[in-house]
């Protein structure tokens, strides 16, 4: 059977195309058209048993098993990368959040868009009977986890973080405004953090050096403004006890400590998603880049970086069929291409704007 990894459904051959130089001008131009990271490569048998549908059974003869275990491997596999990416976001999120946040990346609808966008149902092996069912959102998802399952099968972890991280970035902006979100080989990693697992380290406690305490050395001199007889006598030992107390008396009192700091905010949520209501934290871009796949349209995006390399600004322009439909500002290259596929997929009619 000829079987080849299938190529991922993008305008462009090379999606992470590395950009150019910054020209006279101080702009610096990148035309890759898709930010879809590449699918790994899969060969041998394994490419044969993930394509093979669990309808082929009998028919196959038990020569190939089909994708039914690697399904379960897959799946599983998506869930402790997903609550690995949480786990490390900083500021650091409670469990009802990286639960929330889980349940809304890891949804039906955002594995079939990936199995779609990868085109894993050309590959796809089944019994005639079953071939109306391949359409279907479990389907695509159970196809995915599978692909998923042999690549961490065949290529291991490494392989699987770079490439799951780069897609959850695709459908989330929960990760965009903070730093610390990037997987490695072992685990998150930030400029603030230390080793090659990337963990952050507590600090070292500073050594303190501790006096000894002489038998003859004369008492600490008292302090100022303190109560009269707090020092009043000394003892031999070289340290002065305290003084009876008298409920009578009158006691200075402590100042007024500093107020508590004031709690967290929570995390900024993403404006809503027209394309997807009831996922109003999925991203834009790749639903639109989907769309527009589906209604035979060539979507392509020009990005241009202006202002110092510190403190700068991407500009990004969505043109659809050759003509200009968006236009997106931001901080990073990819906010500011969420903005130019939301300009766009309002300018085409498909949606009422709203923000």
């Amino acid at each position: 059977m000829d079987m080849s990894t299938p190529e991922p459904s993008s305008t462009s051959s090379n999606p992470l195309k590395r950009d150019r130089s910054p020209d006279d001008n101080g702009f610096r131009h990148d035309d890759s058209t898709s930010e879809v990271p590449d699918l790994p490569r899969l060969s041998g048998d394994v490419l044969l048993e993930t394509f093979t549908h669990k309808s082929l059974r009998v028919a196959c003869n038990a020569r190939y098993r089909d994708n039914e275990r690697l399904t379960m491997l897959g799946r599983d596999v998506l869930d402790m990368i997903t609550t690995q990416l949480l786990y490390f976001r900083s500021p650091r999120l409670k469990v009802d959040q990286i639960m929330m946040h889980k349940a809304m990346l890891l949804t039906d609808d955002t594995i079939d868009i990936w199995a779609k966008l990868y085109r894993l149902r050309n590959e796809l092996r089944c019994d005639p009977s079953f071939v109306h069912t391949l359409e279907s959102r479990e389907q695509g998802r159970a196809l995915f986890h599978a692909y998923l399952g042999a690549v961490f099968d065949q290529r291991g972890i490494k392989t699987v973080q770079e490439w799951i991280g780069a897609l959850l970035r695709l459908s989330t902006n929960v990760f965009n405004d903070n730093p610390v979100t990037e997987l490695g080989p072992g685990g998150a990693t930030s400029s603030n953090t230390s080793g090659s697992t990337g963990i952050q380290q507590p600090a070292k406690r500073p050594k303190v050096e501790e006096t000894p305490v002489s038998l003859s050395s004369p008492p600490p001199p008292p302090p100022p403004g303190g109560p009269p007889g707090y020092y009043a006598s000394s003892s031999p030992y070289g340290h002065t006890p305290m003084s009876h107390y008298n409920p009578y008396s009158v006691q200075p009192v402590p100042p007024p400590g500093p107020p508590p700091p004031p709690p967290p905010s929570p995390p900024r949520l993403p404006p809503p998603n027209p394309l997807a209501p009831a996922q109003p934290n999925l991203a834009f871009l790749p639903l639109f880049n989907q769309t527009a796949i589906q209604r035979g349209l060539t979507v392509q995006y020009s990005a241009a970086f202006d202002g110092p390399a510190h403190a700068g600004t991407w500009v990004v322009s969505c043109t659809v069929n050759g003509i200009e439909k968006g236009k997106g500002k931001g901080s990073s290259k990819q906010l500011a291409k969420e903005q130019a596929a939301r300009d766009a997929y309002h300018a085409m009619g498909w949606a009422p704007r709203k923000f």
